[in-house]
């Protein structure tokens, strides 16, 4: 199962929670929260005092997100979720170059063409050219699924 963008940032706000309510924080190693994400909480001491970090890093397959919340003086390890809007549009250039290298509007538009011909040798041609198009589009969808 995979978890919504908001389930995975409540799952980290959770776990952000119970290392707050700790009187001192564990490592705890990745976990797997749902086939597409882990969970973790990192324990660190630098120069300027020590803290930790819960990190979830989740594969969208068109790129890996990591999601973060810190507390202490580290404040550069905070990485919030990107806002849906921008991983929508980001999943959209993914698929449309790969449409562009796999599945062409070229290659529809021959079939469009050899559909409308008068030969029906031809229009059968094109029929199988454009099931074959929109094959590899619907693979493409399933490999880069929208972010949800």
């Amino acid at each position: 199962m995979e978890l919504t963008l908001s389930q995975i940032n409540a799952a980290v706000d959770a776990a952000f929670q119970t290392a707050l309510a700790q009187t001192s924080p564990v490592r705890v190693s990745a976990v797997q929260i749902s086939d597409n994400a882990t969970l973790r909480t990192d324990v660190y001491y630098g120069a300027n005092g020590g803290g930790f970090v819960v990190v979830a890093t989740v594969d969208l397959r068109f790129r890996q997100l990591v999601i973060s919340k810190q507390h202490g003086p580290e404040t550069w390890r905070d990485r919030p979720a990107p806002e849906l809007t921008s991983l929508l549009e980001e999943c959209r250039k993914a698929r449309a170059a790969r449409y562009s290298a796999e599945a062409s509007v070229f290659d529809l538009a021959d079939a469009d063409t050899k559909m409308a011909s008068s030969d029906p040798s031809v229009q059968v041609e094109g029929n199988a050219q454009k099931a074959a198009a929109f094959s590899r589009r619907l693979e493409i969808k399933s490999d880069i699924p929208k972010p949800r």
